[in-house]
């Protein structure tokens, strides 16, 4: 059976109400009732009684602090999608704030002709609740841990599918939102089912690393707690170690072993505020010797998530290496719970202004959809989207030392467009560290990079495409090809008077084939030695056709020329 905690409804409000006074008891009790009652006789792949998920879902968003509501769609967000509950019933029992997250989460009934396509019409379907409520992707991030937990109930292909779509798009969600402890969860929690054998090596190894390290990493801790006392300085410090996902991907990123990663171990300091986390910085600065080329000030600059923290590599006790991550209470309150940390103390109108600076960061998610609303492809969508949400970022930085934060692979396009839709139309230089570069050119972190526009729009080609990242830059760039392609291949009529004579059809064809325009069609007619020859090309948008009426009047016999729009 499964080994995760029994969850009851007592658990739930209490969790609830000891991080949100604001918590309907009695609400949350009547719904997990009807949803009980909804859910009976209902068994999970695991054997359980259905209503074990639901409750699951419900206890983590409560230890997260999140409302009323989104607790009651929690208990009830698979009642439509496996009873016979409608969306009509959840809106008259429940209310429509709490019907309109169960239908954020409910996934499409519909029959797909493929996986992509029926991955493409139900991501839709939750990002566009999501605009109109973010608890929808909260919601549903707390369904994919629990899910993730009883993987091991399902068919090995299952596991793949659900571990492979954690890594990719559910846990950089929660990255976008600040999520770090629930990004971390299910990273790890997939990781264990997507490469069972390379999980089992690194718990392994880093269980072998931490019993080498433990006691200088305690000799490590307790020196500086020791020195933080002695200039007053009040902090908690603790050792934490890298996590397994993060460690498989850094090994498999830089080709190195686990003997090579230098911050697999992390001493984490957490202190009153801002300036006491530079005056430790300086302590550690002082006793320990710094590993080159590793600083990282996220709380100078911090992270488009808001992040912050200071990050540093050390050779501590005994000659460990570890890595120093300090920040302030409030900082890491924010680090581990990201937007929901403003749920647990506030009611959720009240946290929207919170919510607008995390919600910035999923704009790559509306840009994605108005994409695959232009090219109509699950495949191209669901590949732009996994690009748009990678935790993966790079910094770049315009002349006057603003920073803009851009997916890894960014071109200057993405970044023309990234400050203004006018400089992306209009790029006509792309300066890089004070050298001219190519459009397509990949930035990286650090690059300062300077765009020079000109009056016509840019004459972007189709093949940049593969090269451009931002979902908002390629759909622009769709736009002005699919704009420019409208205005290509007009049909233009040509209507020429003539007296008639032999090869006089061939000689005003051949004005035109030889400027390359397409001839659609010719008719001729001719009455009393006159001919009338009406003949439609298809033309480029605003072509100049002077000079071709000019050779056309020069044709001897030619009378009159006209053109018919």
């Amino acid at each position: 059976m499964n080994n995760t905690k029994e969850i009851t409804i007592g658990d739930i409000v209490y969790e609830a109400k000891l991080r949100n006074r604001n918590i309907d008891k009695n609400k949350i009790i009547n719904t997990y009732k009807y949803a009980y009652m909804m859910h009976k006789n209902q068994k999970r792949k695991s054997g359980e009684e259905y209503i074990i998920h639901p409750l699951n879902v419900a206890y983590i968003l409560a230890e997260l602090g999140l409302d009323t509501t989104t607790i009651c769609a929690a208990l009830l967000h698979d009642v439509v999608e496996d009873t016979k509950a409608t969306y009509e019933d959840i809106n008259k029992n429940f209310g429509k704030d709490v019907a309109q997250l169960v239908d954020g989460v409910t996934k499409l009934s519909k029959l797909f002709k493929t996986v992509e396509e029926a991955k493409t019409e139900n991501y839709k379907k939750m990002f566009i609740a999501m605009e109109n409520d973010i608890r929808v992707i909260i919601l549903k991030l707390a369904d994919r841990l629990h899910n993730v937990r009883t993987l091991k109930y399902l068919k090995r292909d299952k596991q793949i599918a659900i571990s492979r779509e954690t890594i990719d798009l559910y846990a950089p969600i929660a990255h976008k939102l600040g999520m770090y402890d629930m990004k971390m969860k299910l990273q790890d929690g997939a990781f264990k089912y997507l490469y069972p054998e390379d999980y089992e090596k690194i718990v392994k190894e880093l269980e072998n690393k931490k019993n080498q390290n433990k006691l200088s990493l305690e000799k490590t801790k307790n020196r500086i707690i020791s020195e933080l006392r002695k200039q007053k300085i009040h902090a908690n410090v603790k050792i934490e170690n890298k996590h397994l996902f993060n460690i498989y991907k850094k090994m498999k990123d830089e080709k190195i072993n686990i003997d090579e990663i230098k911050d697999l171990f992390s001493i984490k300091i957490i202190t009153k505020g801002k300036a006491e986390c530079y005056r430790i910085l300086g302590i550690l600065n002082t006793i320990y010797s710094v590993i080159p080329g590793n600083f990282k000030d996220y709380i100078a600059t911090p992270r488009n998530n808001m992040y912050q923290s200071i990050h540093e590599i050390l050779l501590g006790e005994d000659g460990v290496m570890f890595e120093v991550q300090i920040c302030s209470y409030a900082m890491n309150r924010i680090a581990k719970y990201g937007i929901t940390n403003y749920f647990s103390y506030m009611m959720y109108e009240k946290a929207r202004d919170k919510e607008a600076k995390f919600e910035n960061n999923l704009s790559g998610i509306r840009d994605s959809l108005e994409l695959e609303n232009l090219i109509e492809n699950p495949k191209k969508f669901l590949e732009t989207l996994k690009d748009e949400i990678l935790d993966d970022e790079i910094y770049v930085f315009t002349p006057k030392g603003d920073i803009k934060v851009l997916p890894k692979g960014s071109t200057a396009i993405d970044f023309a467009y990234n400050i203004h839709q006018e400089i992306g139309d209009h790029i006509k230089r792309c300066i890089v560290n004070s050298v001219s570069m190519p459009f397509i050119t990949k930035l990286e972190n650090g690059n300062i990079v300077e765009i020079e526009i000109g009056e016509k729009e840019t004459n972007f080609q189709e093949e940049w495409l593969k090269d451009v990242k931002t979902a908002k830059a390629k759909t622009r760039i769709v736009e002005l090809l699919n704009k420019n392609k409208k205005n290509e291949n007009q049909k233009k009529t040509f209507e020429i008077i003539a007296e008639d004579r032999k090869n006089l059809a061939l000689e005003i064809t051949d004005i035109f084939t030889k400027d390359k325009i397409n001839i659609e069609s010719l008719e001729a007619y001719v009455s009393e030695e006159k001919a009338q020859i009406k003949l439609t090309v298809l033309t480029k948008a605003r072509m100049d056709f002077k000079q071709i009426i000019k050779k056309l009047q020069k044709i001897k016999n030619v009378k009159r020329v006209e053109i018919k729009e």
